[in-house]
């Protein structure tokens, strides 16, 4: 029985939409079968409810526009046909084998609360995030069935303040220490062919796997010039935090592995904040977190740091090696503690 025969079925079942009702099947057959990979994708990518669905989540997040110029309002005043038409010629290039993307459009963003330091983004055309939005409502149930539950951030229904109340669980449990890290630089240094070698895991449709390699290959348009990229997924594009996820997942089987009795995890993107019940060994524990093997093979010698640190101290960014850690250790309640200690990573 075909996808598309189970999810009439299922849309008939549960009253669901034809969109939702694709997903439902395709995450429950992801998770019946943990070792199943999936061969007949790209049609789904190019069927006209989902790339509807595509244009109305691109529109809805609105956006600049990419290289060419073209806006997401002068498309949407043309009208329902304008769309339709927009919408029809992408769909006949995807079929043909001509679809390339375009050069993503380098911007500088300010980072929040740190007026000296920016953000690159890459922005891709209307018709670029259209494609890449319904290739990730394809590809996402897949995926979504194999994510660990310590994993909060960019997943449909699961938020940051998710992954808080997990913080305040473990605090209540005990667990008054956190290591808390994040990769440098996570997206702009993504291995293209250890990401794809984690996606050909579960997806063996060649034309799927050269769309996702064109858009991770596609150059940089900056000052002029066209860039080549030879690692990393770009932040700006709709399929990025969907990529970055199925690369972190490794880091998520090597804690389930390995890192278990070390503490709890608790990652929201590339930020992982592990708990522990004391201080003492954080440094070593950090050690076998940031050496684990799979992880590092995942992201190319691009380790977390991190320190011993309570739950109100300050983020610990770190190129990986040797970091401090500061704060005042809280008890359960969120009262402090006298004492302030500081250690070094080696």
């Amino acid at each position: 029985m075909s996808a598309d025969v189970s999810a009439r079925t299922v849309r008939q079942a549960e009253g669901l939409d034809p969109v939702r009702a694709l997903q439902r099947v395709l995450y429950r057959s992801a998770k019946q079968n943990r070792t199943r990979r999936f061969h007949a994708l790209f049609d789904k990518v190019t069927r006209s409810d989902v790339m509807w669905q595509a244009w109305v989540d691109v529109a809805a997040n609105r956006g600049a526009p990419g290289v060419d110029g073209v806006t997401i309002a002068e498309l949407a005043d043309g009208g329902v046909e304008t769309v339709r038409a927009f919408l029809d010629g992408i769909v006949d290039q995807l079929r043909a084998g001509t679809y390339r993307p375009s050069p993503l459009r380098r911007v500088q963003i300010p980072k929040p609360g740190k007026p000296d330091e920016f953000r690159p983004l890459g922005i891709p055309t209307v018709a670029d995030r259209v494609v890449m939005t319904a290739t990730k409502i394809v590809l996402e149930p897949v995926f979504e069935a194999d994510f660990s539950p310590v994993s909060f951030g960019f997943r449909p229904k699961r938020s940051a303040h998710q992954a808080l109340e997990a913080v305040r669980q473990a605090a209540n449990q005990g667990r008054l220490w956190v290591l808390d890290a994040d990769i440098k630089a996570c997206f702009d240094n993504i291995d293209h062919e250890a990401l794809m070698g984690q996606v050909e895991r579960r997806i063996v449709d060649r034309q799927m796997l050269k769309l996702l390699r064109s858009w991770l290959r596609v150059g940089v348009f900056e000052g002029g010039v066209v860039s080549e990229v030879e690692v990393g997924t770009p932040q700006g594009s709709p399929i990025s935090p969907l990529l970055a996820n199925i690369a972190l997942h490794v880091l998520d089987e090597a804690w389930e592995c390995d890192g278990r009795r070390m503490g709890v995890l608790v990652r929201y993107a590339d930020d992982r904040a592990p708990r522990t019940q004391g201080e003492i060994d954080v440094e070593g524990r950090n050690r076998r977190a940031v050496l684990c093997q799979r992880w590092r093979w995942a992201l190319r010698d691009r380790p977390a740091g991190g320190g011993p640190k309570p739950p109100q101290a300050a983020s610990v960014k770190s190129r990986g090696g040797e970091r401090c850690g500061n704060g005042v250790p809280l008890s359960a309640s969120g009262v402090s503690r006298e004492g302030e200690r500081k250690r070094t990573i080696r």
